[in-house]
Order: structure tokens, then C-alpha cells, then sequence
């Protein structure tokens, strides 16, 4: 018992020691965690509007390649390329070579060693063709080389001689793509003319697929009203430039990604150097918990047999898959060390197996990514959807709504058979949650037509009525006017409405007598109304906002501003030219002009629930010919309140015109002023925020 009492007495004096130790262990640990496991990366879809929609995984990683056998690490990578044997090239850049390996990381060659004598200096691009030989864009060497299935030098191509060639920029190719005419596409550093076309001896055939720049209304205002000084600070702008060149295996298409632009990052050329892709924006949009709003940054892609693209975004380190029409099919990856994420993913390309390789240059390594059992259906589905064959798409893409059904090219795909089924109501669903305006359209037609056969009488019947009520209205809304312009009262602002239909100068007269600020107001907030209006009620296929995304602070300034800058801008040129209306008479007379256009858009946003998009013109009509009536009682307003000619009140209109572009070009360059101003105190914040991270 004693030594059982000295045992324990012995432990509590060693707890009693170990307890601070033990409780700096705990502090230890509750401010440095353990690191989490890493998750896996998450598959999505980007929508139409931006957002992100949730997706299994399309791929997981199913090996990772590194040079085995004694090659050394990569470093610094440039570009990846497999041959129809599936033996892999990559352009090993700053250790001047290329290196050939087999699918599981053996290296089976390395090009630009003492021994073949090549002399590769910071080769960047690739191409290998169906029979294996090997294109190397020799970078620094400013020259093309070709070698045989054997590695053995054949031909290079130096710098083409031609006069169209700008003496401005050196011949320094950094990509290179063959098609099966055997023309070179070369694309030479940071020029912007174009790709580099190139015939089998070298020969300069021209550029192809120049880039431009696009109009941008916040710089031409910036170098509209800039003074010289600025313009030139602000310096020259050029178009983007290509940053890989591709060819299409099946087809033979010409792809290409485009740097330092945020639309049309992806571009599909015929032989005329036409884009045929669809011009839109690739990849997606990123903001920072500091604000930072950043865009995709795509740098290589690949082209599958059925017509699926893949493409590279080293900025958010990802990849984004695409079918022929520029559909995000997939999107999955991101900054990770782990299987699956990148740390700078420069380079991806396809064996036969349709396994995709992805070339990371920060780790010197190749994933090996496998299609899941979601990608492989999204993908069959697709091509099964683009060759016409919708009905045997049908079963896989179910079998992609079984597995996510917010997938919205699933339900395009089920809702294209159900319209070549005839089932138009089931179509109707199906297409609007998939977003196709286009075939819901048709859709629609047909479920018209087929409610029109069966109820065809009744339909009649109520749109007589309709007609019959109408003309009715119309009739005792005449008289109702006729009696008020007899009348030598005022009259309220609702009966100045009714006169402004048929009596527009004594509306105007009697306005300029009695102006009513509330009733101005009122109306100026029923164009707002109608706007929302619009906006919720108008027919699916129609609709430019889709309700559930629109921004109602932003709606209602695009409504008011224009209006507010008219209205000053009006008061302001008959005030200049000898008007006689007083500013609170032009608010109020003002927002009478707006009854028709918003009456007008109100018959519009009824008529879209019930015509088609092949009928749109109808629409369109019934909108020029109210706004031409909105024009034609502002024309009345502007010569009845300031006692002008005809002529004169042309001349005021221009006037008025030119004044308003002027103050909302004002309002941009205000705008543009504190968005700088803005960015400046971001900037400092995220300054702050990393050095105290």
C-alpha cells in the first residue's frame, strides 16, 4: 500500500510539472490548428447570368506524372502535346529541350541535348502530327523546327522575309499549329496582327485571324475630352494577341485562345480567318474578399473528336469544358497543392482514352484526369445532341437529371425531344428551365395552335369582346376630352391625361397654366412601375432580365437617369434660346410625354405572352409606333409651352439632343473620376490587408 501511495504521489508531481507545458500545448493548438483535409474539388457550370451552378465531379485525378529515368524535374514548361501512339512532349523551356514520354511518366527521349546538337533555346510551343513528326516553335532561336518520328532535324523555318511583316516586332515563336494542307500558323510573341501563316517551304502566305479592339465608350469619352498630355500618358492600345494555336483532329477547325481580354476568349477560324465560334465571354468572373473583381486568363485548350473543348485558366487555375455551340459543359480545378488543383496549369491536351493531361509549370508536373461517370454522359449526351440525334440524346441526358437536375443543358436536351415528340406543354417546362427562348418559342407555337384548334370558338368570341370594349372606351374617352377642351377650366392632372390623347396643345396649354409637381412625380414613378412591370410579366421568350436576377436599385437609376438628363437638358437649350416654359412647366409637361411610350410598353409586355419569336416584328411595330407618338406630343410640348415655329422646334430638339449626350458623358467621366477614386482606397486596402496577414 505504501508504494502505491509513493507511486501515485510521484504522478500527481509530474501532472502538476507537465501542466503548463500541457495547457501552452492546448493555446497552441486553438491558435494553429491542425490543417483540415484538403476537400476535393468541386465540379459547376456557369449560368448564362454569371452565377454558379453546383455539379458532381466531372473528373479525379488518376495519376500524377513526373520525368522518371534520370530526365531531371521540369522547369518552367511551356507547353504539352500527345501523338496518336499517346507518347507525350513537353517543351521543357528554361532547360532549353523537349522531353517524350511515355503515358505513365517514362521518359522515352529528350530533344535539344549535347548529343543531337539541336541548340533548343527557350522552346515554348508544340505540334505533333498524326505521324509523329514533332513541330518545335525554338523560341530565342527565332525559328520552327521540324524533326522526324525518329528525332532526326528535317527542316526549320526561320523568320519569314516579306514587306506586309512589321519590322516592330521580332520574329519569336511561341506557338505553333499545322493543318492538314501543311500550312504553319505561327504565333510570334506579342504580335497582334494575326497568326503567322506559313506554306511547307516557309514561305509567308500572310496573316490570318487578326484580333481588334473593341469599343469602349468610358475610353473614347476619356480621349474625346483628355487633353493632349493625358492621352499620351494613357498610352497606346493594341488588340490582345493569341495565345495558343489548336487544330481540330476531326474537323480540321483552326482554334485559338486570346489573351488580355474579357469577351471572346475562345475563337474557332474558317479558312476565311472568320471566327465561327459564338462571340461571348469564357470562363468566369472572380471577386476577392478585398473587392477585387478579376477575369479569366485563358492560356491553352484542347479540342476532343466530338467536339469538346477544353480550356486552361492559369489566373484562377481551372478548367472549363465547352461544347461546338460555347456551352460551359464543366468547370472544376482551383490553387491547390492537393490531386486536382494547380498551381499554374499552362497547358492541357487528350489521349486516345479521352483522359486529359494538364501540365502544371509551378509544380513541374502532369495530371493524369479520368472522366467520371458525369462527364462521361454530359459528354455523350452532347455530341449525341449536336448531330441532331435528340431522341437517342434523351436517355443520358435523364440520365444527367437523375444526378443533378438543375443541370440546365440536360433539360434543353430533354426538352428538344419532347418538341420533336409534339408534347409541347411538357417541352415548354423543360425548355424554360433550361434557358432556350429559341425553342420554348416554338414550343409555345405549337401548344397555341393546338389550344387554338380545340377552343377556337371561345378564343373568338373574347377577342371580339376585347375589340368591342376597346373601341367602346376609346369612344367615351373622346367624348370625355371633347367635353373637357370645351370646358375653360384646368381641369385635374388625370383629366389633362385624357385630353393629352386627343387634344395635345390644350393639354399642354392647361398644364402650362396649372403644372402639378405631384402629378408629375406620380408619373414619373409609373414609368418606373412599368419598367418592373415589364420585367416580371413579360413573356419567357421575350424577356431581355430574367426576374430573379434583376437588380432593382440598378433598373431604377437606368429608368430615371436618361429621363432626369432629358428633362435638364431640355429646360436648360429653350431657356438658352428664348423659351418662355419655366423649369417646374417643363418637369410636369415632361412627364405627360412619357404616357404613350409607357401605355405603349405595358400593350407590348401583354402581347409577349401570347405571340412567338417568329412574330417579334408585330411587337416591334406597336413599339416605334407609340414612340413616335411619344415624339410627336413632345414635339407639340416644346412648341406649345415656348410659343416656337415649327422650325425652331426641330432646331430646339437637336439642341436638346446634343445636351443631354453631353451631361451623360459628364455623368461617365464623373463616374469614371470616383471609380478611381474608389479603386485608389481599395488598392490601399488590400495593401494594408496583406501586410498585416
Amino acid at each position: 500500500m505504501k508504494t502505491l501511495h509513493r507511486f501515485r504521489t510521484k504522478m500527481r508531481r509530474a501532472a502538476l510539472r507537465l501542466a503548463p507545458l500541457l495547457l501552452a500545448l492546448a493555446a497552441a493548438a486553438a491558435v494553429f490548428p491542425a490543417p483540415a483535409a484538403a476537400a476535393p474539388p468541386e465540379g459547376y457550370v456557369i449560368d448564362g447570368n454569371g452565377f454558379a451552378m453546383p455539379t458532381p465531379l466531372g473528373y479525379s485525378v488518376e495519376r500524377v506524372l513526373v520525368p522518371a529515368g534520370g530526365a531531371g524535374a521540369f522547369k518552367n514548361p511551356a507547353e504539352l502535346v500527345i501523338d496518336a501512339q499517346d507518347r507525350l512532349y513537353v517543351a521543357d523551356t528554361d532547360h532549353n529541350r523537349v522531353v517524350q514520354m511515355d503515358k505513365w511518366g517514362n521518359v522515352l527521349r529528350v530533344f535539344g541535348t549535347k548529343e543531337d546538337r539541336l541548340g533548343l533555346a527557350a522552346p515554348k510551343g508544340l505540334f505533333v502530327d498524326d505521324d509523329g513528326h514533332l513541330y518545335v516553335a525554338d523560341t530565342n532561336n527565332a525559328r520552327i523546327v521540324h524533326l522526324s518520328p525518329e528525332g532526326k532535324p528535317i527542316e526549320t523555318f526561320a523568320a519569314p522575309k516579306s514587306d506586309l511583316l512589321d519590322a516592330d516586332f521580332p520574329y519569336q515563336p511561341v506557338n505553333v499549329a499545322l493543318d492538314k494542307r501543311g500550312n504553319l500558323y505561327v504565333q510570334s510573341g506579342n504580335d497582334y496582327h494575326g497568326l503567322i501563316v506559313m506554306d511547307s517551304t516557309g514561305a509567308f502566305q500572310g496573316y490570318i485571324a487578326p484580333n481588334k479592339l473593341k469599343f469602349d465608350l468610358k475610353d473614347w469619352i476619356v480621349r474625346v475630352f483628355a487633353t493632349k498630355d493625358q492621352r499620351d500618358a494613357s498610352g497606346k492600345k493594341v488588340p490582345p494577341n493569341h495565345r495558343s494555336v489548336v487544330v481540330d483532329p476531326k474537323e480540321g477547325h483552326l482554334y485559338t485562345v486570346i489573351g488580355n481580354t474579357t469577351t471572346e476568349e475562345i475563337k474557332r477560324f474558317n479558312l476565311l480567318g472568320t471566327n465561327t465560334y459564338p462571340a461571348k465571354t469564357y470562363g468566369e468572373y472572380s471577386q476577392s474578399g478585398a473587392g477585387l473583381r478579376t477575369s479569366a486568363n485563358l492560356v491553352d485548350l484542347a479540342v476532343a473528336p466530338n467536339g469538346v473543348l477544353t480550356a486552361v485558366d492559369s489566373r484562377h487555375k481551372k478548367l472549363y469544358q465547352y461544347d461546338q455551340e460555347g456551352n460551359m459543359l464543366l468547370a472544376f480545378g482551383g490553387g491547390g497543392q492537393q490531386n486536382g488543383y494547380f498551381q499554374e496549369p499552362v497547358s492541357v491536351a487528350l489521349d486516345s482514352e479521352g483522359l486529359l493531361y494538364v501540365l502544371d509549370r509551378a509544380l513541374g508536373q502532369v495530371q493524369v484526369l479520368r472522366p467520371n461517370a458525369f462527364a462521361s454522359l454530359v459528354h455523350e449526351a452532347s455530341a449525341l445532341y449536336h448531330e441532331g440525334r435528340y431522341e437517342e440524346a434523351l436517355e443520358p441526358w435523364n440520365e444527367v437529371l437523375a444526378m443533378n437536375a438543375n443541370y440546365m443543358l440536360a433539360h434543353r436536351g430533354v426538352g428538344k425531344a419532347l418538341l420533336k415528340r409534339e408534347k409541347w406543354s411538357e417541352a415548354m417546362v423543360q425548355l424554360k428551365l433550361g434557358e432556350d427562348a429559341a425553342n420554348y418559342s416554338k414550343a409555345f407555337g405549337g401548344w397555341r395552335h393546338e389550344l387554338l384548334r380545340r377552343q377556337f370558338g371561345w378564343i373568338a368570341a373574347g377577342c371580339a369582346l376585347l375589340l368591342a370594349a376597346a373601341y367602346y372606351a376609346a369612344v367615351r374617352l373622346r367624348g370625355y376630352a371633347g367635353r373637357l377642351a370645351s370646358s375653360p377650366s384646368a381641369g385635374t392632372p388625370l383629366s389633362q391625361a385624357a385630353l393629352l390623347v386627343f387634344y395635345p396643345r390644350e393639354a399642354f396649354a392647361r398644364i402650362q397654366t396649372a403644372p402639378s409637381l405631384p402629378a408629375a412625380l406620380l408619373l414619373f414613378g409609373c414609368v418606373v412601375a412599368v419598367r418592373f412591370v415589364e420585367i416580371y410579366a413579360t413573356g419567357f421568350h421575350f424577356a431581355q432580365t430574367r426576374p430573379e436576377f434583376a437588380n432593382l436599385v440598378l433598373e431604377t437609376a437606368q429608368t430615371i437617369v436618361p429621363i432626369a438628363a432629358g428633362v435638364v437638358a431640355l429646360w436648360a437649350t429653350t431657356t438658352v434660346l428664348d423659351g418662355e416654359s419655366t423649369f417646374k412647366q417643363t418637369i410636369a409637361a415632361s412627364a405627360y410625354v412619357l404616357l404613350p411610350y409607357w401605355v405603349g410598353q405595358l400593350l407590348v409586355t401583354l402581347l409577349s405572352n401570347v405571340l412567338t419569336l417568329e412574330e417579334k416584328g408585330l411587337l416591334r411595330g406597336i413599339e416605334w409606333l407609340f414612340l413616335l407618338w411619344a415624339g410627336y406630343v413632345l414635339f407639340v410640348q416644346i412648341m406649345t409651352l415656348n410659343d416656337y415655329t415649327v422650325f425652331r422646334t426641330v432646331g430646339v430638339i437637336l439642341v436638346a439632343l446634343f445636351t443631354m449626350m453631353v451631361l451623360m458623358a459628364a455623368a461617365v467621366l464623373f463616374y469614371m473620376l470616383l471609380d478611381h477614386v474608389v479603386g485608389f482606397f481599395r488598392e490601399l486596402y488590400v495593401e494594408l490587408y496583406v501586410r498585416s496577414a
